[in-house]
């Protein structure tokens, strides 16, 4: 799917979404897109105009280290050859 796509929906939901919930809202799509392999550059293009996302994106790249989360993935590599 493409990210333009997911924004579009994105723009059509949030005005639903509750102003209290909307930055969860947003943390759960970022991570959505970021479990599905979209790359944080790619989605700062498609959202650039929305300040939820952005921020979203912002406090996701601050929390998690991608360096440390592909070591983790190749020592689960390891222990599933032993």
């Amino acid at each position: 799917m493409s990210l333009d796509f997911v924004s579009e929906v994105w723009d059509a939901l949030r005005s639903h979404i509750d102003l209290n919930e909307r930055t969860d809202a947003a943390d759960s799509l970022m991570n959505l897109l970021i479990d599905n392999n979209y790359e944080p550059e790619d989605i700062k293009e498609a959202f650039r105009g929305d300040k939820d996302l952005l921020s979203a994106l912002k406090y996701y790249l601050e929390q998690h280290d991608v360096d440390e989360e592909v070591e983790e993935d190749e020592e689960d590599q390891d222990e599933d050859w032993d």
